[in-house]
């Protein structure tokens, strides 16, 4: 079958998600789909499983974001691939049931193998006319190894055997007596010219002539002929099931890049803005950024604030402040950027670099068990075990008020030696969080890998949905809420 590795370079093998279904709900992923999916159910399955994988190798992520920046360049060349790719694994394999005569079984197959040929020769002419836009290794490798298999004197040769595979004129072959002197070693040899049907070799003068007919009962020949084009029926049906499921893996992975071009148009539509992140090797803490904003907000808000972090050398970023801050709108896009990152694509900021890291988890609030047989702290728990039992060191661990639904020193003393463990093992953890007095011991240790942050609050309460650099902040100020109730503030 020919390569295709637009998604992985030769040798690469591809990666498979292990976050599970809580990190679509928590992130917002479900809306990333959509608008990437653009109401084709095909795109929408591809970019649930290739999003999350979260690549850990640079060059690859490199070569797929090469890959796309081409695609982005020339989207007809993209769409156009696509269509060829959808319409070929359209092609019906009609199936041959048990009463089929070997000779229909060979008809069957041929006629979509027929049909694939076309589309191969389509695929070729695309490629070729779009050559100039194939810089990246990804489509280059693709194009001449199409330019190289696929010549026109090849598809033109290749059409020609399978019209002479319907046997107009005749089958011609060579046996030899099997078990049970059935026809063994079958060799099929170029049809005749004409519609004789001989036994024997014409060369040693023994050479008895019959008339046959396939489409009457007990035909005398069938027992000679039909072994002969049952082994041809199953070489073409190889053949077809082998350049149909090329199409299917092409089509695959140009509908990744697709999902991505119509991702890149909406959010291009709406002012956000898009750049190609730079992934950092593990083992390097990072995380700068600028103008850094939720993605999947962006497809349904007018405005979108977006923040500037830096975060050299720090694993545990740490946000606190206001309630309506900003502040789990942040988390999302620091998630978002680096799930985008790691599957090869843009991500919604001026700038963005980050250490890339093995899988990326989330822990959110989730409403109560309707069951009654968990409590929610226990439910936490129980989720925040499963969440530990799959992470690795290097992963990364996205956490919105965990450990709320206790009092504020029971919850420290929970999430302390859980979130100091795993940044000891080499997790980054962003953490949103109102556990002041784990926060405050925290800060007051001063780790070196620590960042803390809080939400932005105007003198008169007004939120910015900005996050700076400072030390944690003890209230929700819940007299702000209460000022816009009443219309005053408490003790003013």
């Amino acid at each position: 079958m020919i390569p295709v590795g637009l998604l992985h370079p030769p040798g690469h093998a591809p990666h498979l998600a292990r976050n599970g279904d809580s990190i679509a709900e928590d992130l917002g992923l479900t809306e990333l789909y959509a608008a990437m999916a653009a109401n084709d159910e095909f795109v929408a399955t591809v970019v649930k499983s290739v999003v999350p994988a979260s690549l850990t190798d640079i060059a690859v992520i490199r070569y797929r974001q090469d890959v796309f920046a081409d695609c982005r360049d020339n989207p007809d060349m993209l769409r156009s691939l696509y269509d060829i790719a959808a319409e070929a694994t359209s092609v019906r394999r009609w199936t041959a049931g048990r009463t089929r005569t070997p000779r229909t079984k060979l008809g069957l197959a041929l006629q979509p193998l027929e049909a694939l040929v076309g589309y191969l020769r389509r695929l070729r002419e695309t490629c070729d006319s779009n050559a100039s836009s194939g810089r990246s290794q990804g489509l280059r490798q693709l194009r001449e190894v199409l330019a190289d298999k696929l010549r026109d004197d090849y598809l033109a040769e290749l059409e020609t055997h399978l019209a002479t595979l319907y046997f107009d004129n005749g089958v011609l072959f060579s046996a030899g007596l099997g078990p049970g002197n059935k026809a063994d070693r079958i060799i099929l040899h170029e049809p005749p010219k004409n519609s004789k049907r001989s036994l024997f070799s014409s060369r040693s003068g023994r050479v008895f002539e019959a008339t046959s007919d396939f489409d009457i009962q007990n035909d005398p020949l069938a027992a000679v002929v039909e072994p002969a084009l049952d082994s041809v029926a199953e070489v073409i049906s190889r053949a077809t099931d082998n350049v149909q499921n090329f199409f299917r893996q092409l089509r695959a992975e140009l509908a990744f890049y697709l999902g991505c071009l119509n991702l890149h148009e909406r959010l291009s539509r709406a002012g956000a803005p898009v750049c190609m992140p730079e992934p950092v090797p593990a083992g390097n803490a990072m995380l700068r950024c600028s103008d850094l904003r939720d993605a999947a907000l962006c497809l349904s808000a007018k405005t979108v604030i977006g923040n500037d972090i830096e975060g050299a050398g720090s694993s545990f970023v740490v946000v606190t402040g206001a309630n309506s801050g900003g502040k789990s709108t942040f988390l999302r896009s620091v998630g978002l950027a680096q799930l985008m990152m790691q599957a090869g694509m843009f991500v919604v900021a001026d700038d963005f670099t980050a250490d890339v890291r093995d899988g990326v988890f989330t822990h959110f609030v989730r409403s109560e068990d309707a069951t009654m047989k968990h409590g929610r702290l226990d439910e936490e728990l129980t989720r925040m075990r499963g969440i530990t039992d799959q992470l690795r060191p290097g992963g990364m661990l996205l956490c919105n008020e965990p450990f709320a639904s206790t009092n504020d020193r029971e919850a420290s003393l929970i999430a302390e030696p859980i979130f100091s463990a795993l940044v000891d093992a080499g997790t980054k953890i962003v953490l949103v969080t109102h556990l002041f007095d784990f926060v405050r011991q925290r800060y007051a240790a001063d780790h070196f890998v620590d960042l803390f942050l809080h939400a932005q609050r105007a003198a008169d309460g007004r939120r910015t949905y900005r996050l700076t650099v400072g030390a944690p902040e003890s209230t929700s100020h819940g007299d702000d809420i209460f000022a816009r109730v009443f219309g005053y503030r408490p003790g003013v």
